[in-house]
């Protein structure tokens, strides 16, 4: 791991990485890692319907530095245990790439951090709906740059990336209206907006590993719209707005005004989940009005 990770760091800044943790019980190693901080949530893993998370890079403190510590599980890299003579290949590319994409974390961390200092660790009280916007926005630019920084290191990664965006826009409109017509019998606003918001926004986080791949292996951009040509119109649209919105966050990621520079992804997060039939509007107490009205669509 050790001489990979140095290979790695001709290519990616990992000068703020805090270790590395290779864990046959992941769980565990994510709860009980020190992160210098009292009053965090532990770290849990990605277990989101087939996609099981075996990597994560974690903000910590270290005298007085912010750092990134890396936590991985040890069932896909134990290939880096076997002489290169005995290694399956593909199960070494795995490898490089989960290890190569969580390096990436690191210096996407330490940018932002860098730019606008206090920012990764920032417990400000924020409204309810510039909370979820940050949340969402972070969400789908970390997985863009992450990905596009990583892109010649995860090759391979393209085929799976492709299979997980498709998987999420299968019935991700009809996950939504059956959300809907839940909440007519539940009447829980927030329920709804967490379940519409799931099976509309997973798209957009899936299309943000993609197209950062994509834009990462090629000089040119690819045209969004050609890669999605059998899917739902109004994701199409909300994805094609999504990546030249991160396209352009990327072009003058040194030189943004502000940390918030990235909310506008969040405002497309918003503006979808409001196409799929829920509304909310910010308040001026921080609460949130959130509405879903009668459309032939969701009654």
């Amino acid at each position: 791991m050790i001489a990979l990770v140095r290979e790695i760091g001709r290519s990616i800044d990992i000068s703020t990485l805090d270790g590395i943790t290779i864990a046959v019980d992941y769980d565990s190693a994510l709860r009980e890692l020190d992160r210098g901080i009292e009053g965090l949530r532990p770290e849990e893993r990605t277990n989101d319907e087939g996609l099981i998370g075996v990597g994560k890079a974690v903000v910590v403190k270290r005298g007085g530095e912010i750092k990134t510590h890396i936590v991985l599980l040890a069932d896909p890299v134990c290939v880096l245990a076997l002489a290169e003579d005995e290694r399956n290949m593909e199960d070494f590319r795995v490898a490089l790439a989960i290890v190569a994409h969580e390096c990436a974390h690191v210096e996407e961390n330490a940018a932002r951090e860098r730019q606008f200092p206090g920012i990764l660790l920032d417990q400000t009280p924020a409204g309810y709906v510039r909370l979820l916007e940050r949340q969402f926005a972070e969400a789908f630019w970390c997985e863009y740059s992450v990905c596009r920084i990583s892109a010649l290191l995860a090759r391979n990664e393209e085929k799976r990336f492709r299979e997980n965006l498709t998987s999420r826009l299968n019935d991700a409109r009809t996950h939504a209206r059956e959300a809907i017509h839940s909440y007519r019998t539940h009447g829980d606003v927030e329920r709804v907006l967490q379940e519409v918001g799931g099976a509309a926004l997973e798209p957009l986080r899936m299309a943000s590993y993609l197209f950062g791949h994509l834009d990462g292996i090629s000089d040119e951009e690819c045209d969004v719209a050609a890669e999605l040509q059998a899917a739902d119109p109004i994701f199409v649209a909300a994805i094609g707005g999504l990546v030249s919105q991160m396209r352009l966050l990327w072009n003058r990621r040194d030189a943004w005004e502000t940390h918030d520079d990235m909310l506008v992804l969040g405002r497309t997060a918003f503006a979808l989940i409001r196409v799929c039939g829920v509304h909310a509007i910010a308040q001026p107490d921080g609460r949130a009005y959130i509405s879903v009205p009668f459309t032939a669509d969701t009654m």
